[in-house]
Parts: C-alpha cells; sequence; structure tokens
C-alpha cells in the first residue's frame, strides 16, 4: 500500500473546480496532485531519473481512493467575489531578457530541424532561425553594453509600452473560491500499490511540494505508514467525478509545459473517474436504516435524444413507459407486482413496480429536465416475477427494433400525452453517467429529504390558499399528517417534522401548478399536491416515493445534506 498524507498549512485549500470557475475543488483531485508531483520533478536544472521512474510507476497504478472529510456542513467555502486583475503584456516583458528569448528560440529552432522535411515544417523552421538571429542580435548588443531597445519606436511599440503603466493596463475578470474544511488533512491511498525501490523518489518528490492548487494553498506532503481508511473509493457508479491519471500523463504534461510554457491558457489532461462515499456507518451496519418498500435496484432508461421534457411532464413519460410494456406482453395473467392490479382489476394492495422520471435537481444550475425514466423494483420482488418483468422489457425492445427500420436499433421513443406530444428517445443502460439518474441519489441514508416531484395527496386537506381566519393553517396541518401517514405506508418510521409547501423547494423543481392531474379524468376531482420537507429523527434509507401518485414518479424525494454532482 502507497500512502500519501496531504496537510493543509493554512488550514484552507484554493483551488478552482474544473466544471465551475465560481467554485472550489472538494475534495482535491488525484491528477492534481499528480501535477503537483510532476512541478518538483522539474523544479532543478537536471532530472532525477529515478524519480522520473517513479512517476512513471505511478501513473500507470489504479486510481487511488481518498481519506477525506465530505460533510458538507462541516466544510466552509468562503464567498467568491470578482476580482479584476492586471494582465501582463508578456510580449513586451519578454524583451527585458535576452536570454530568455535566445534559449527559448534555440529550443524551437533545434525541434523543427529533428522533425521530417514537409513545406509546413520548412516554413515554421525559417521563421524560428529569423527569430533566433534576432535574438542572438538584441542578446550581443546587450553585452557588447549598447541598448537592447530601439532607439525610434514605432507607434504599436509605443501603445504596447503605454499599455503597461499602472493606470493603463486592462484587466480580466478572476475569481479565487476557497475551502475550508474541518480536518486539515487528507490522503491519497493506493491499496494495491507497493512502490518498492520507488518508495525514497516518491518521498523526495513529496518534500519538495509545497503548494496545491493557487499558490496560496500551501501544503506538506509525506508518505505514511500504516492503513488508512478511505472515505472515498473509485466506483463506476458513485456520485463524485474525479479527475485521476493513467499511462502516458507524465508525457502529457510535459509535451503541454512545452507549448503553454507558463504563459499560455491550458487545460490539466486527465482521465474522469467516478467515485462513491464509503459511509463507515452504513457499510458496516446497512440495516440499521429503516428502508422503504422501494428497493435501489432500478432498470435505467437513459434519455439519448428527442425532446427534452421538464419534470412537470415526468407523470405522462412514466405513465407511457409502464403502457408501452403491457401493451408490447399484454396483462394476461401477470402478477400484481408487475402490473399493479389483482385479478378482479382492483389496485394491488402490495407494493408494486414504480416508473419513474427522474429530474434534474438540487444543483445551483438544475433546469428541472427529466434525465431518463427508471423502473423502481419493490423490495423482496419473487425472483420468478424479476424474471418474467425482463422479459418482458426484451419483448417490448425486440418490438420497437422492429418498428424502428432505419433507426437506431437500441434506441426507443415514448410519448407524451395531450395535445402537445413530445417523443423522447430513451435507451436502456445498465450505468448511467447521469447523476440525476443514478439509484445512489435518491437511495442513500438521509434524516432530510425534499421533494423533487409534488406528492399526490390521498386525502383532501381544504383549502391552502384560503385567507380565511385558519383556515389555510388546518390544510396545513391535514396535509402534513397524511404525508406523515404516507411514509409509515411504505415502510418508514412516523416522520419528526413535515413541511407543506406549494413553491417548490429545490433548484430545478417546478411548483405543483405546472404539474396536471394523474390519471386526468373526466368528472373525477383532481387530487391536491404538495411540496414537502421531511424530517426523520433518525437516518432512514430511501427510495422514498410518497403519496397516490407513487406508483407513476409522483412524490419522489431527494436525500438532502450530500453532496449533489455537477455532472448530470
Amino acid at each position: 500500500m502507497l500512502t500519501v498524507e496531504v496537510e493543509l498549512l493554512g488550514g484552507r485549500y484554493a483551488a478552482t473546480s474544473q466544471s465551475d470557475r465560481g467554485k472550489a475543488e472538494w475534495p482535491p483531485h488525484p491528477a492534481r496532485f499528480y501535477s503537483a508531483l510532476v512541478a518538483a520533478l522539474h523544479d532543478g536544472d537536471a532530472i532525477d531519473p529515478h524519480e522520473r521512474a517513479a512517476l512513471l510507476w505511478l501513473e500507470a497504478q489504479e486510481p487511488p481512493a481518498l481519506d477525506v472529510h465530505l460533510e458538507d456542513s462541516d466544510v466552509g467555502r468562503r464567498d467568491v467575489r470578482d476580482v479584476w486583475v492586471p494582465v501582463n503584456d508578456v510580449s513586451v516583458v519578454g524583451d527585458i531578457d535576452p536570454e530568455a528569448d535566445v534559449r527559448a528560440a534555440r529550443v524551437d529552432v533545434e525541434a523543427l530541424a529533428e522533425m521530417p522535411r514537409t513545406t509546413e515544417r520548412d516554413r515554421a523552421l525559417k521563421t524560428s532561425q529569423k527569430a533566433l538571429a534576432k535574438a542572438e542580435a538584441k542578446l550581443a548588443a546587450l553585452v557588447q553594453g549598447q541598448s537592447a531597445f530601439d532607439a525610434t519606436p514605432s507607434a504599436v511599440s509605443v501603445r504596447a509600452a503605454v499599455a503597461l503603466l499602472p493606470e493603463r493596463r486592462t484587466r480580466q475578470l478572476r475569481t479565487f473560491p476557497v475551502v475550508v474544511p474541518a480536518r486539515s488533512t487528507f490522503a491519497f491511498i493506493w491499496p494495491g500499490a507497493s512502490p518498492g525501490q520507488h518508495g525514497p523518489a516518491i518521498q523526495r518528490l513529496c518534500d519538495r511540494v509545497s503548494r496545491l492548487g493557487h499558490s496560496s494553498s500551501l501544503v506538506r506532503c509525506a508518505v505514511v505508514d500504516g492503513a488508512r481508511a478511505a472515505t472515498l473509493v473509485p466506483d463506476a457508479d458513485g456520485d463524485y467525478v474525479l479527475r485521476t491519471i493513467g499511462p502516458g500523463q507524465l508525457e502529457r504534461l510535459e509535451r503541454e509545459f512545452e507549448r503553454h510554457q507558463g504563459l499560455d491558457s491550458r487545460v490539466l489532461p486527465a482521465r474522469p473517474q467516478r467515485y462513491a462515499v464509503r459511509d463507515r456507518a452504513d457499510a458496516t451496519s446497512a440495516e440499521a436504516h429503516a428502508q422503504s418498500v422501494f428497493s435501489d435496484e432500478w432498470i435505467l432508461f437513459e434519455r439519448v435524444g428527442g425532446g427534452r421534457p421538464l419534470s412537470s411532464r415526468g407523470g405522462d413519460l412514466a405513465h407511457a413507459l409502464r403502457r408501452a410494456l403491457l401493451e408490447a406482453h399484454g396483462t394476461t395473467d401477470l402478477p400484481p407486482a408487475l402490473s399493479g392490479h389483482r385479478a378482479d382489476g382492483a389496485a394491488a394492495d402490495t407494493p408494486h413496480l414504480a416508473f419513474i422520471a427522474c429530474p434534474y435537481v438540487g444543483h445551483d444550475h438544475a433546469d428541472g429536465s427529466v434525465q431518463g425514466l427508471a423502473i423502481v423494483l419493490p423490495r423482496n420482488l419473487d425472483p420468478g416475477d424479476r424474471e418474467r418483468l425482463f422479459r418482458m422489457i426484451g419483448q417490448w425492445e425486440s418490438k420497437r427494433r422492429i418498428d424502428a427500420g432505419a433507426h437506431d436499433e437500441r434506441v426507443l421513443e415514448v410519448g407524451t400525452s395531450g395535445p402537445h406530444t413530445v417523443l423522447v428517445q430513451v435507451r436502456r443502460v445498465d450505468v448511467t453517467s447521469k447523476v440525476s439518474l443514478s439509484p445512489r441519489t435518491w437511495s442513500r441514508p438521509s434524516r432530510r429529504f425534499l421533494t423533487a416531484t409534488p406528492i399526490m395527496l390521498d386525502r383532501h386537506p381544504g383549502d391552502l390558499r384560503s385567507n380565511t381566519g385558519r383556515t389555510a393553517h388546518r390544510a396545513a396541518a391535514e396535509a402534513a399528517e397524511t404525508i406523515a401517514l404516507s411514509c409509515e405506508r411504505i415502510g418508514l418510521p412516523r416522520p419528526s417534522r413535515v413541511e407543506v409547501s406549494l413553491a417548490p423547494l429545490l433548484s430545478g423543481a417546478q411548483p405543483v401548478r405546472a404539474f396536471g392531474p394523474l390519471p386526468a379524468r373526466a368528472g373525477r376531482v383532481s387530487r391536491v399536491r404538495v411540496h414537502a420537507e421531511i424530517e426523520f429523527d433518525q437516518k432512514v434509507r430511501g427510495p422514498v416515493l410518497l403519496g397516490a401518485g407513487r406508483y407513476l414518479g409522483f412524490g419522489l424525494c431527494l436525500p438532502v445534506g450530500e453532496l449533489i454532482a455537477s455532472e448530470r
């Protein structure tokens, strides 16, 4: 095992998130740490071959696990303010060091001379040779005591020089996001890696790493002995996406530096890797948490084309998916766990399949769009019924492949009902890259849940919008009681607090007025729909689907208090 501990000497970590320039990166990405080691490799005149070999060995290892503090409530984030920073004109400042100009020009000429001869290469070589001659002439003049600058500068040169004056310099917008974690140390862990002969070289590189991220983010790095328990581990279905490395990373970084020379814009070469939280309490005692009758075994259909409906059309999509499966197979002799109905046609009184549309909610940039559909299997589903369900799905997919003709045979189309039909192309996937479609997003243990889609109440609570006396207050209390009973109905304990709202409580969620009745039948009174915040005395495990429309995507609740990743 190789474990490298990093201590934030100032108790703060300054690094910009790759997906949002206004937010700080947390947890630190392994690719950023590797880049710091490469910077340490090149911090002297000569490169130690043993250190280079150690980095080549390290980039060939599997992505590391992390021991890092993750609780959002204990991670402070400094308010980000816009800062307008003066821009240096490197084209003018570069003339101050003629020796550096000569060295850079020689590197260009030597590199081009070794390349195969082409028209483009010859043209570039000629230009570089001219630049080298000009730089050598400036250096020679400086050595002889003459001025290295033109005594009669052109108007363009004068304007460039004036632009360097403090009051004339242009400014660029910059942000400096910072994280202040509760614990100032974290570690990168390679559990299956034994550095062997590379150990001393890795330690020397760590000794020379002074910062991670921004130059103000000072760190101490050291290889440590002993096992460290990881809190974040590589997982293809995890909620976090971190940048990691692979074979060839050192060469890519060196090639990129030759291009930008620390001056031009650059992008950190990296490989995305999903990570999942290893919750020690949850991992050792998963059954300690109360669980709903719904399982985290989902059959996923990722949206890959067509329309981009919002969550208010999710009920229509869920209903269309259910209808498509039943039409392809037929309802004859289907068990209640699959059809949702008893043999006499009445609604099943036992848990059965739920069809939901998963919206993108709970993030600053969430727009409430449906990222895909899911069939949520009830907990303790009979193995025979599970096998029959997959045969039904196979029949539907086979039918769609025949109907698709020239279209991609893996793409299925689902239409929403109503005057404005929307076709959504979905594809069944085993693992999705969209966090909003991942079962873990909706199933992780939590004490608090917020509705992503409104709860359709089992009974009418009264007028929630009344301005008369305490009518609205009594209606809200009645609605909260109905929701509490709904929690008990799906196997959860009675919540300690329920607050209802007609406005959305999650970013990206839509107001209740945007959702139509389900089912929309003439002559039937529409059920009241409300958003809610639900809190339990202890953590419970989702997925939490509540209310009369829970089997068709209404009452879908998001656990609150955990990090929601920006990738959808």
